[in-house]
């Protein structure tokens, strides 16, 4: 399969390119299990959460999650991701829809305060991103109202934590959009059309702001935190489809582009130690937002 955001509409290709990220010795599915741990015990000790996973794509992070769920819903809006998701998870509960649809139908469904785990990793900048831009095989069409769209980004946020039990967790990872690769990734992509006010970063800030808000309103409270580690690509050739395929989408107008080649090519052979391993510099934002009314959990007797 090839062609605009193929990796995306392809399990295989996605699963090839994607690259290990570590930080401090663990990688990210290690992140999440730790916190799965630190919250709910070791899997086996509780295995009667209920989750939902949103952008579950074939079920790496999921690996963390499931020995944990008695109710285990994966969603994602590649049906080639979801075939592979229910091949590894055949127990699991399946929806092949975009992330606002398949939060608006869960609620639709009676729902609400149903999860005890709700969790998106690596995957909620792009529901919250395409309030205010539609990207095309033609371009990126930015929205003409953006008090509109950042209103209506808000309200996915609040639907989302609308999904949480009390006493459960929304659990996200962020890129750090920062890093010496992700700036790179933005340059390129600026190309093309500039990004909304606070550049890359807009969509965890958007997410943060209004966490923060339901801490606010003492719905619960917010634990965030960022780690820098490294992802790791085992050539040249691999860090090079890690670029092209999953942070230019196969965008014709950027892969094709014999300067944005050879940016991507210089920054690679930087990262390239000696025995042909390219290092990639990452940072992950952590989020964790524990959804509770009862302001006497955070004292010493009462956890």
């Amino acid at each position: 399969m090839s062609g605009f955001r193929a990796v995306y509409r392809s399990a295989d290709l996605y699963d090839a390119v994607l690259a290990p990220h570590y930080y401090g010795g663990v990688d990210d599915v290690d992140l999440v299990g730790r916190l799965m741990a630190e919250h709910f015990g070791e899997p086996g000790e509780r295995g009667e959460l209920t989750i939902a996973e949103f952008g579950c794509g074939t079920g790496r992070v999921t690996s963390c999650l499931a020995p944990h769920a008695r109710r285990l819903v994966g969603i994602d809006s590649s049906r080639s991701m979801i075939a592979a998701f229910e091949t590894r998870f055949p127990r699991a509960e399946t929806r092949c829809l975009r992330t606002q649809a398949a939060v608006a139908q869960l609620l639709d469904e009676g729902l609400g305060e149903a999860f005890d785990v709700v969790g998106a990793f690596w995957s909620l900048s792009y529901p919250l991103g395409e309030f205010f831009e539609a990207m095309t095989e033609d371009g990126i069409r930015p929205v003409a109202d953006v008090v509109t769209a950042r209103a209506s980004a808000g309200r996915l946020v609040q639907d989302l934590l609308a999904l949480v039990a009390p006493g459960g967790h929304l659990l996200a990872l962020f890129f750090d959009s920062e890093t010496r690769e992700q700036r790179l990734v933005t340059r390129l992509w600026e190309r093309i059309a500039p990004f909304p006010d606070g550049g890359r970063a807009y969509t965890r800030q958007l997410l943060l702001d209004e966490l923060r808000a339901a801490e606010d309103r003492g719905v619960g409270w917010l634990t965030h935190t960022r780690r820098g580690g490294v992802a790791v690509a085992p050539s040249e050739e691999a860090a090079h489809a890690w670029f092209n395929h999953l942070h230019l989408k196969d965008f014709p107008t950027l892969v094709d582009d014999p300067d944005v080649q050879r940016e991507v090519g210089a920054f690679v052979r930087d990262c390239t130690i000696p025995n042909g391993t390219v290092l990639i510099p990452s940072g992950v934002h952590v989020i964790d937002f524990h959804a509770t009314a009862d302001p006497l959990l955070h004292l010493p007797s009462q956890r």
